[in-house]
């Protein structure tokens, strides 16, 4: 193995003053999509396979981009608000904790409106954060920005005005408020915007435990997705060392790891020819080991197992390779930090009686579909995941009951989850968020993703690499993009 030296490349400067505290020793903390159909029973897959901690993803915005806390924007939090979800994810994470295991929670993601952009003003933001806070008693959270939220600087400025004032609450009453930064990121460290988030969250004195990097969707098939995990982490760690000794910081090499935190998306990426395999995984985890890192996490664990029939293909409940169930979490949770006070491995455990949707044995949490997750978007910023929407029965939606099927023809009845594929008109298309009725090809929900271009719509949202016809000409987008006409250049680029 190269030492490390070796392997830190070139990376952008940053010029920031910088506030940073310690965080758990090498922990790994997957993401796991609360609004899943059926309800993934957390404390199950937890104490079953020896996991220690669980990022829960995703807090969104409610309803019509309200200023308050959802569970990807179909379930409210706090406010008296009551579901077979809610009760769910209350008994599975009583249980976890009472096994040892602890949790943090996700804002942000790919999909719905970000709290940030929905809350006006700082103070009513923090109260929306506080409001979930406080609902799992939680003092880890995370913030994945990504997408057009990252260009949003009004809302970033607000967003870590509001952390900080939560930082501050929690330390009045006696506690640490530990926050990280999910962001995107290429094997070269930070995208630009990644830096300027980064940038605001010291200038509004945020203290934070780790960035968290997308390791995943970077747009090329050629790439080797292990050797781009590990550059990214190198990159990064550049960043990091010079931005503390512009700010007259100097840290040791130990302080600068502990500050990396890598997030894969396991198995079959979005971008067709992308795979993060099982050696992908150890390979990474022998450089957080030997470097230090301070975290690990992939997106998700609902896709750590292989597809039915062992299915080579990116869906939001499997992996696309042929593996065992939980075959990377095997490996990454050789990190084996804890912020709870530790999970002992238990097989035989299935979790109480009330807890989990429609699965109480938990028989579907060690290894089925059940506990599906969303796949993520493009281009290295859709991280640590795209945001579902549950249209599970909790939330008290009418449609069909039985869980959609990937690669199924698409039907108007049926309820599907992000991340599901669908066939239509010859095409297949990907789910975004939680949906149902709305026609693929002619909604912004579906993404497609295979089959001939789409035409141009000016009602759709389009990622970056998204690749569209209009006036007989293919052109693809840089960004994210919705309304710019193709032919008038700036996001929108020609293509062959």
């Amino acid at each position: 193995m190269m030492g490390k030296s070796a392997r830190i490349l070139a990376a952008s400067t940053l010029c920031l003053s910088a506030v940073t505290s310690a965080f758990a020793t090498g922990v790994y903390a997957p993401y796991v999509d609360v609004t899943a159909w059926p309800t993934p029973q957390f404390d199950v897959i937890g104490v079953q396979n020896g996991i220690q901690q669980f990022t829960m993803a995703f807090v969104v915005a409610a309803g019509s981009n309200q200023c308050a806390p959802s569970w990807g924007g179909v379930q409210n939090i706090g406010g008296g608000a009551s579901s077979d979800l809610l009760t769910s994810l209350s008994t599975s994470l009583a249980n976890y904790r009472s096994k040892g295991g602890e949790v943090a929670i996700s804002f942000g993601g790919e999909n719905g409106t970000p709290l940030m952009q929905a809350c006006s003003s700082a103070s009513a933001l923090q109260s929306a954060y506080q409001t979930v806070i406080d609902s799992y008693s939680v003092t880890h959270i995370d913030f994945d920005i990504e997408g057009a939220a990252q260009e949003d600087t009004a809302a970033i400025t607000r967003n870590f005005q509001a952390v900080h004032a939560s930082q501050a609450a929690a330390t009045a009453k006696g506690s640490t408020l530990h926050v990280t930064l999910t962001l995107p990121v290429m094997p070269t460290g930070l995208t630009q915007d990644g830096i300027n988030i980064l940038n605001s969250a010291i200038t509004n004195n945020v203290t934070f435990d780790a960035i968290n990097v997308m390791a995943m969707d970077y747009g090329s098939a050629s790439i080797e997705m292990g050797t781009a995990a590990t550059q990214a982490a190198s990159s990064l760690y550049s960043q990091l060392d010079t931005a503390f000794k512009s700010a007259g910081q100097t840290k040791t090499d130990a302080q600068l790891w502990q500050m990396v935190g890598v997030t894969p998306m396991i198995g079959m990426n979005d971008v067709q020819g992308e795979t993060f395999t099982l050696a992908d995984a150890q390979s990474l985890l022998n450089i957080a080991r030997s470097d230090g890192f301070g975290m690990l996490s992939n997106w998700s664990i609902g896709r750590d197992q292989s597809c039915p029939n062992n299915g080579a293909y990116t869906a939001s409940n499997c992996s696309g390779i042929t593996q065992t169930p939980y075959a990377y979490a095997t490996v990454f949770e050789q990190l084996n930090g804890h912020w709870g006070t530790g999970v002992t491995t238990d097989v035989s455990y299935s979790g109480s009686s009330s807890g989990g949707s429609s699965n109480s044995s938990g028989n579907n949490s060690s290894g089925s579909a059940s506990s599906g997750s969303s796949s993520s978007s493009s281009s290295g910023s859709s991280s640590s995941g795209s945001t579902a929407s549950s249209g599970s029965s909790s939330t008290g939606t009418s449609g069909s009951t039985t869980a959609p099927v990937s690669g199924a023809a698409w039907s108007a009845a049926q309820i599907y989850t992000a991340g599901v594929t669908v066939t239509y008109q010859g095409s297949t298309y990907k789910a975004q968020w939680w949906t149902q009725g709305d026609v693929p090809g002619q909604a912004a929900v579906w993404k497609q993703i295979a089959g001939a271009t789409p035409t141009w719509s000016a009602a759709m949202a389009y990622t970056g690499g998204s690749c569209v016809m209009y006036a007989n000409v293919k052109y693809c987008a840089k960004w994210w993009t919705q309304g710019d006409v193709p032919s008038s250049g700036g996001v929108w680029v020609q293509s062959n």
